[in-house]
């Protein structure tokens, strides 16, 4: 089985961050330069980063991310990206709640976890407690994760928590549509699922686990790659 992708973009700037999932409980923490396609190899992390609590600062220097090893070996932790070593902790014994966001450069938001005492002072800074909803895993009692894909351009259609459909409009005509699924074959227990509709509305099922729209065209993980394409030519 090829490892599974799953991308964090930062807002403001070309930069991402790749999480690779596999072999085994391995995850690979990438950083990736979207417009060069340069990527470097920050970090390996032996246990579970929850992708759907984890967001890369607007400016691509910070990464927020919620992570564990399991029973009561859980935290919330502040890194320069693409690496993982923290820069700011806040531990936790359950993997109700945690994680984070970034309302602006070095502004962290917490998802419920702790104090932001942990924060380094000078490079990093609390961001208002009401900057993001607050959820115990990115969906539930709250939006977390589409509050995120709406800060990157995306427009809720309708439903919450797990039900949310969000779409990324192409240029000209057509969208992307995102939605969720709960313990899919060969998936996390949540994961993302893409639709892609063309300007005359039909449906595409696609297997991509993750997809964005970036300088017109589409980029997205599959099968263990990522992959760049312009709406209706083929992938490169």
């Amino acid at each position: 089985m090829p490892p599974r992708l799953h991308v964090l973009t930062a807002r403001d700037c070309a930069a991402a961050l790749v999480l690779r999932r596999g072999p085994g409980r391995w995850v690979a923490a990438i950083g990736w330069d979207r417009d060069s396609a340069g990527i470097s190899l920050g970090q390996w992390f032996h246990g579970r980063i929850y992708e759907h609590r984890c967001d890369l600062s607007p400016d691509g220097r910070h990464f927020i991310s919620f992570a564990g090893k399991g029973g009561t070996r859980w935290w919330t932790a502040v890194s320069r990206a693409p690496w993982l070593t923290a820069i700011a902790l806040v531990p936790q014994d359950s993997t109700w709640g945690g994680g984070g966001a970034f309302a602006a450069p070095g502004q962290v938001w917490l998802n419920g976890s702790g104090s932001s005492d942990a924060l380094p002072r000078g490079e990093l800074h609390p961001a208002p407690p009401d900057a993001f909803p607050h959820s115990t895993d990115g969906f539930h009692t709250g939006g977390t994760y589409a509050a995120l894909m709406q800060a990157r351009g995306w427009r809720h259609l309708g439903g919450a928590s797990y039900d949310a459909v969000l779409c990324r409009d192409l240029p000209g005509a057509g969208r992307i549509e995102a939605s969720f699924a709960l313990r899919a074959p060969g998936r996390a227990i949540v994961s993302n699922r893409y639709t892609l509709i063309d300007a005359d509305g039909a449906r595409k099922q696609t297997g991509w686990e993750w997809a964005d729209l970036w300088r017109g065209r589409i980029q997205y993980a599959e099968n263990g790659a990522l992959w760049d394409m312009v709406p209706g030519a083929p992938p490169r």
